[in-house]
């Protein structure tokens, strides 16, 4: 695609935008990092089409206002990158999030199995795969997971309930609840899960 990098344009009304928008959004999204999923490049650059039409005004800009075609583009490529830069944040911080909950509710989805000899990355790697199906399957959402995993660990019900905005009864009503799913469905996540990494693993069966 060629770009003009040359002829001053004026800042863009809607129309402009339209051009922009049919003429800037393939190239832009195959021009992101295919580190990334090909709808996560596209989401993103929907969002910075969102953010640069109707988010951020011309004084936003200071001296650095685009006056190019190819300046728009880039300051839409910039946008949509930096919103791939903050999608894998967060992902890892989801990551390292699941894999430490996993850990403290180990117990919980071993629970038949403690008599198995297993190598522990395999165990490990099962038991993030689990906490993930459990979540998936049972529509847990992060915030009551981490009310039972902070109450389990110690955390009182006070505590709990002023860190996220609800109250003692609420954490009390959250804890009962997941641990009945848990106790209910977390073995079987996990050993799905096992076969699953064994396989992996090059083990064939979890056995």
């Amino acid at each position: 695609m060629m770009l003009d990098a040359t002829t001053p344009v004026a800042y863009p009304n809607r129309e402009a935008w339209g051009r922009y928008y049919e003429k800037f959004r393939l190239p832009l999204v195959n021009s992101l990092s295919s580190r990334y999923s090909y709808a996560d490049r596209e989401d993103a650059v929907e969002e910075a089409f969102h953010k640069l039409m109707h988010l951020k005004d011309r004084e936003a800009y200071g001296d650095n206002l685009p006056d190019t075609e190819a300046k728009w583009f880039y300051a839409l490529y910039w946008q949509a990158r930096s919103k791939l830069s903050h999608l894998r944040e967060r992902n890892e911080r989801h990551a390292e999030y699941v894999e430490s909950a996993a850990q403290e509710l180990s117990e919980l989805f071993v629970c038949g199995f403690q008599g198995m000899m297993m190598d522990s990355e395999l165990k490990s790697r099962a038991l993030v795969r689990a906490l993930e199906m459990f979540r998936d399957e049972q529509d847990v959402s992060r915030r009551d997971l981490a009310v039972y995993v902070r109450r389990m660990s110690g955390e009182s019900a006070k505590a709990v309930a002023s860190r996220y905005g609800i109250t003692s009864n609420n954490v009390d009503q959250i804890k009962y609840r997941m641990g009945v799913l848990l106790r209910k469905h977390g073995p079987r996540c996990f050993e799905r899960a096992l076969r699953v990494e064994a396989c992996s693993f090059g083990f064939g069966r979890a056995a």
